[in-house]
């Protein structure tokens, strides 16, 4: 179904949902870089009980900022989204290797990965032509 088959309030209901899962994944990741950048000990202790070199949390807060001001840019948010989605694999991996629990370790990154696609895919109709939904 195109943009121009929805009456505008559906239309309007779609970009504002879009919009609200893009701010949610957004208030997320604001202050887990934040804290990374910041070197807060917990980053430290946490890297350190899933085998992460010590000192490695600050790079990948300077790498989740330099995806998330990608993601947050119109003409790159898809590739912010796809490194972003690459990321959480690793940190998927890294979890499925320390024999975390699936559904609050392993799977957070997918739920992240979610709000970020169903965002963008909601407010962006160039990828909803690319990625449709059949019936």
């Amino acid at each position: 179904m195109t943009d121009g088959a929805l009456p505008p309030p559906a239309r309007d209901a779609r970009r504002w949902i879009g919009w609200t899962l893009t701010g949610a994944f957004t208030l997320f990741m604001v202050p887990d870089v934040a804290i990374k950048l910041i070197r807060l000990p917990v980053v430290e202790e946490t890297g350190s009980q899933i085998g992460l070199p010590p000192g490695s949390g600050f790079g990948i807060g300077v790498l989740e900022a330099i995806l998330l001001a990608l993601y947050l840019i119109p003409r790159t948010a898809v590739l912010g989204a796809v490194l972003f989605t690459a990321l959480f694999g690793g940190t998927l991996a890294i979890h499925w290797t320390q024999g975390n629990p699936l559904f609050s370790h392993m799977l957070f990154g997918v739920y992240l990965a979610l709000f970020a696609w169903g965002g963008l895919w909601l407010r962006d109709p160039k990828l909803r032509e690319i990625f449709p939904l059949r019936r």
